[in-house]
């Protein structure tokens, strides 16, 4: 809100009232006693008016906030994305119970160990890839082979990337190396990687076949590093693709880890499910904010008093940040639209359309026609992940402007005042807390490290304790080690109760500060009422230019608006005109105004300059204190 410059307009103000803080009502006994110029008046009038460009900027924004919104959720459809990804990596990743029987094969996160890898492969993954069969043992045709959860059609075929490590003598001198003398390390030769493809053609038998085959070529051995499963699938009924990684990693401790990423995206930029209209909306909004950010630059260097170099800098940052992060944002956006036109992806997503124009040994070309396929698709998931993180800080960045835009009124802005005083005596706390807190993460990763996952790293230790803090700790995973209900206690005891509960009363102690000045104070409570006063008057002010323009009272009393017009032009001729009753009815000689309209026009404009007073005397205040 626009501050105004003092002056010496008001005389002779006395006040007998009594305030009943609480409410922010005056009782019966309160009178006024105030002399009103022509420029006091004026001048409370044209801080209502700042009033209503307050309000006005936070519903601009709010609008703009909505549109975003609708039309980031048609760029990224989320639970679309969602339901494609889950439905492919609930049948090609499942977890379970480790046992394992004819009915029920080993699940892809039991895999432990190098003979896991094939029995999943065998019994769990190519069944439920390769089906050419319906649930009759009908034979489906071609276009429908590769189903994968019913809607998911597989392109092309799976993608299997060997990485294995080369030979070589181990370190070790003396009777080690005797007992231990071949060991696996990159040398960068090219059989340190190799590519199989198992096309979609294909029935469960051939397929099985086929591993079998690779199998006894040791395609996967204990030089093997890693393995990438890729699958490439299309729905139809979402518009998107998913491209999903199942990754086996070797590690020299003797185990597996398998890991599965599903990472969906959309297929057509604008198809049956979105449109142009939210772009064109948001774009509209996006220059009508870019414009008036340039009004307020050239308004501030017509200014005599211009802003200081860092308060300038700091002005510019928060006009046009949202304005520029959206640019990058559809500057990715316009990215993954070209990458889906392609012309190179396009063909060979053609060539991947019909599996039986594959060779049955997958080729080198069908293998690279996958491979630009599975490319592009990752190429634009990353982007489609940089496209969720931009949107996502337009939104915090637009939500921030908007509880910035609270600032001027004295009860909305009371979370930004509560953090602004909160983070002041966090500096000191959050030090404090630091330490203790990686002071028990590194003890936890000492002593429970090598026999608790949780803490088998220091990343595992903090996530642990971090955990710990939130409460959903699993304590059983540690509770049979050695001082682990030592560690788990002290811990809970000192950062959970003690460091949590004096950042709480931090943020308390800060908030009741705030709470008492904003609803307590009696300025802080008229400029409350005022506001809505104020937007209520806006209402029937847009009301009367529509429809009665030449009627002159309003909500019973003179329009604000009208009053204000001519007043500006009055006060260059004498701006210490005392306004009265008897000058209100000179303004306005032509039109029967009664005596109350006259009456609650002078205290509406005495209620303004109260304020206007009350806001300089507590701007100068805290001048003085800084």
């Amino acid at each position: 809100m626009e501050t105004i410059e003092p002056s010496e307009v008001i005389a002779d103000v006395t006040e007998n009232v009594n305030d009943d803080v609480e409410s922010g009502k005056k009782t019966a006994e309160s009178t006024f006693t105030l002399t009103i110029t022509f420029q006091a008046a004026h001048e409370a009038l044209v801080h209502d008016r700042s009033i209503v460009r307050s309000v006005g900027r936070i519903i601009y924004s709010a609008i703009y906030f909505g549109l975003f919104t609708a039309m980031l959720f048609t760029h990224i459809p989320t639970s679309r994305m969602y339901e494609q990804a889950y439905a492919v990596s609930s049948i090609l990743a499942q977890s379970g119970d480790d046992t394992v029987t004819p009915t029920s094969p080993i699940k892809f996160y039991n895999i432990g160990q190098l003979g896991d890898v094939f029995d999943w492969l065998n019994n769990a993954f190519v069944p439920s890839v390769f089906v050419t069969q319906d649930q009759n043992g009908v034979d489906l045709p071609s276009e429908d082979y590769a189903r994968i959860g019913l809607f998911n059609k597989g392109l092309g075929g799976v993608l299997i990337e060997v990485y294995r490590k080369s030979t070589v003598d181990c370190g070790a001198d003396g009777s080690l190396y005797m007992v231990y003398p071949v060991c696996h390390a990159y040398q960068g030769l090219d059989n340190e990687y190799q590519s199989y493809l198992l096309i979609f053609s294909l029935n469960a038998t051939e397929a099985l076949e086929g591993l079998s085959d690779w199998k006894n070529q040791n395609w996967i051995d204990n030089s093997t590093d890693k393995v990438v499963i890729s699958v490439l699938t299309y729905n139809g009924e979402l518009e998107g693709y998913v491209v999903t990684e199942l990754t086996l990693e070797f590690h020299a401790g003797g185990y597996i880890t398998p890991k599965a990423k599903a990472r969906p995206t959309i297929s057509i930029p604008y198809g049956k499910k979105s449109s142009y209209v939210n772009d064109i909306l948001v774009w509209i909004w996006w220059i009508v904010a870019l414009v008036w950010a340039i009004s307020c630059v050239l308004e501030w260097r017509k200014k005599e008093n211009r802003p200081s170099r860092p308060s300038m800098i700091t002005r510019l940052f928060g006009l046009f940040i949202v304005e520029a992060v959206m640019c990058v944002f559809y500057a990715i956006w316009a990215s993954i639209a070209s990458l889906l036109n392609d012309y190179d992806f396009q063909d060979s997503l053609w060539k991947l359309a019909d599996p039986y124009a594959l060779d049955v040994n997958g080729t080198e070309d069908d293998i690279r026609s996958l491979n630009v396929v599975i490319d592009n698709l990752k190429r634009i998931a990353d982007l489609t992940s940089a496209l969720r993180v931009v949107g996502a800080v337009i939104i915090a960045l637009i939500g921030l402007q908007i509880l910035n835009r609270f600032r001027f009124h004295p009860q909305l802005n009371i979370l930004t005042r509560t953090v602004t005083s909160a983070l002041k005596q966090f500096a000191a706390f959050f030090i404090v807390f630091i330490v203790i807190f990686l002071t028990f993460t590194i003890i936890g990763s000492m002593i429970f490290g090598d026999r608790a996952n949780e803490f088998s790293s220091l990343d595992n230790s903090m996530a642990s304790c971090i955990n710990m803090l939130f409460g959903v700790f699993d304590f059983e995973s540690i509770k049979d080690l050695q001082f682990s209900v030592a560690f788990y206690w002290i811990y809970m005891v000192v950062v959970s109760l003690v460091l949590m509960n004096m950042m709480l009363a931090i943020v308390l102690d800060a908030y009741d500060e705030v709470s008492k000045e904003s609803y307590k104070k009696a300025a802080n409570m008229k400029l409350a009422n005022r506001v809505v006063t104020i937007c209520e008057d806006v209402v029937s002010e847009v009301s009367k230019m529509l429809f009665a323009r030449r009627s002159v009272v309003s909500r019973g009393k003179i329009r604000p608006r009208l009053l204000e017009h001519i007043l500006q032009r009055k006060i260059k001729e004498n701006p210490h005109t005392v306004l009265s009753q008897e000058s209100l009815k000179t303004l306005f000689p032509d039109v029967d105004i009664g005596l109350e309209v006259y009456q609650a026009t002078l205290q509406h404009i005495e209620n303004g300059i109260l304020i206007v007073e009350a806001l300089k005397t507590e701007e100068i205040r805290n001048l003085a204190i800084s």
